[in-house]
């Protein structure tokens, strides 16, 4: 697979896995010794560093006294160059995440990268095994990966610093549930706080984290994301797109935006916010476990969350895709056995509630999180998600053939990340053109990518792979909608 299949193959769905998870520090951990014939383990989780040692491999290795682990947690990009490294040379771990590599799981998949587990023991049977999906975790009838985490999420939680909403006279418990009531808490912290405080941070030099952002703001205002799954057709260009945008460049205009919001990142953005510069950050889940990992005072000082405010008080649902698998078995692998018994661990309640206790994104069995020794803010984080998010469909779960497009689509710039950006730092100020613009280059390249799949490799697919004509925008796409699409 080359560098342009990769790349061109990434949704949302792995970009917000990049990001996620990008609180690693390139750091070797070893559990249970690290001999050349150890158990290869690599991720890039770094909040879940003490919980997988304790509560995974400590007590594997404890019952299995043969079987050393060895962990290598790195930074997302690090970890995808290395993957890649690992793949020709011969050298890849026995169990890795995805992070990094840009692409579906299917591509991988049909590339040969994993084996599959489900005979090596017994997902279909554990408690995750209704969240198992055909074309996600799924291939041709042999399970090769679980959902460790839940689909019910979002990136674009606010998350507010309640020292210094106290201080400008605001009420934490007083949600702002319209955008204007959050751009009303945002001017006054940043007038109520003294200098050097703004209202919010947007961390805008990385376009994958604006993308995110005015996606679900879009959803927030009744898009139904990217694409309508009505018609299947690209919906970039839906009035809710501009408006959210629109909603950014006033947060501009106000002067409620740390100034230093366009040269940060999003771990740059979270230790700003974290120093007290700023009152509100809107991110993921995991925002409260990487400062509890790397600014732990800023969580002694109080963290609360907010459900994602909508243009109107009348609520509409955001949308995500059911969850990917998170860690495969390589097919290099010898280990295979003690590999898939290991995972099936992480099936289980009791480590799904350890794994809800280290505060990332939300494990596969949210329901854990109410009994979980969590802080209280992300507890209400979880219990949002509930109310906010819906299941959409999987255009690859219904159709085989769909991920060969994804994996043949290249990138198209500007993206709604690049025009953002653009609108931002003032080089553009035609939203509707660029969104327009992007929308049609988007179909034409899908439309390219169909037409080499089906000519060149015989696949038989079209854009009706798209269309999920009896989606319930109140309810999630479930298994069972699927069978009866």
């Amino acid at each position: 697979m080359g560098r342009r299949q990769f790349i061109g193959g990434a949704g949302a769905a792995a970009l917000a896995a990049a990001l996620a998870g990008c609180t690693g520090g390139g750091q070797m951990s070893r559990e249970s010794g690290g001999s050349s014939g150890s158990l290869q383990w690599w991720d890039q989780f770094r909040p879940l560093t003490k919980m997988l040692q304790d509560d995974l491999f400590g007590p594997y290795t404890k019952e299995h006294p043969g079987v050393t682990i060895e962990r290598r947690q790195m930074d997302v990009p690090d970890l995808g160059q290395a993957l890649q490294v690992g793949r020709r040379s011969n050298q890849m771990p026995d169990v890795h995440s995805l992070a990094g590599l840009g692409t579906s799981a299917a591509a991988l998949v049909s590339e040969s990268w994993f084996q599959p587990i489900g005979k090596l023991a017994d997902f279909k049977g554990s408690p995750v095994g209704e969240f198992l999906y055909d074309g996600m975790h799924r291939f041709d009838g042999e399970i090769y990966s679980f959902p460790m985490f839940s689909g019910r999420w979002h990136e674009a939680v606010p998350w507010y610093n309640t020292a210094l909403l106290k201080q400008a006279g605001a009420d934490p418990e007083e949600e702002p549930a319209t955008w204007d009531d959050l751009r009303d808490v945002a001017r006054r912290l940043t007038k109520g706080t003294g200098d050097g405080v703004y209202g919010i941070v947007v961390p805008s030099k990385e376009t994958e984290y604006l993308q995110f952002l005015v996606n679900r703001l879009a959803m927030t205002a009744g898009a139904p994301g990217g694409i309508d799954w009505t018609t299947g057709a690209y919906a970039y260009d839906a009035q809710q797109y501009a408006d959210a945008i629109e909603f950014l460049i006033a947060l501009q205009t106000d002067k409620v935006v740390h100034p230093a919001s366009p040269s940060m990142g999003a771990r740059d953005a979270r230790a700003r916010w974290a120093a007290g510069q700023a009152g509100v950050y809107l991110w993921g889940a995991w925002f409260i476990g990487g400062l509890r990992v790397d600014e732990p005072e800023a969580v002694e000082r109080g963290v609360g969350t907010w459900h994602i405010p909508c243009p109107e008080k009348s609520r509409n649902f955001v949308y995500s895709p059911p969850q990917s698998g998170t860690f495969w078995v390589s097919s290099q692998s010898k280990r295979a056995k003690d590999a898939a018994d290991l995972m099936l661990q992480m099936t289980t309640k009791e480590f799904q509630a350890r794994l809800a206790a280290a505060m990332d994104q939300p494990p596969a069995l949210a329901d854990v999180v109410e009994e979980a020794e969590v802080h209280p803010a992300y507890r209400q984080c979880v219990a949002n998600f509930q109310d906010d998010v819906r299941i959409a469909p999987a255009p690859e779960v219904a159709t085989p053939g769909v991920w060969q497009v994804l994996a043949e689509m290249r990138d198209v710039h500007p993206n709604l990340g690049d025009i953002v950006q653009s609108v931002l730092t003032g080089s553009t100020t035609d939203v509707a053109g660029e969104l327009r613009r992007y929308t049609d280059a988007m179909s034409a390249e899908r439309e390219r990518a169909i037409k080499v799949v089906r000519e060149e490799k015989g696949v038989e697919v079209d854009t009706k792979a798209w269309v999920f004509a009896n989606w319930d925008r109140k309810a999630d796409y479930d298994q069972q909608a699927y069978a009866e699409r």
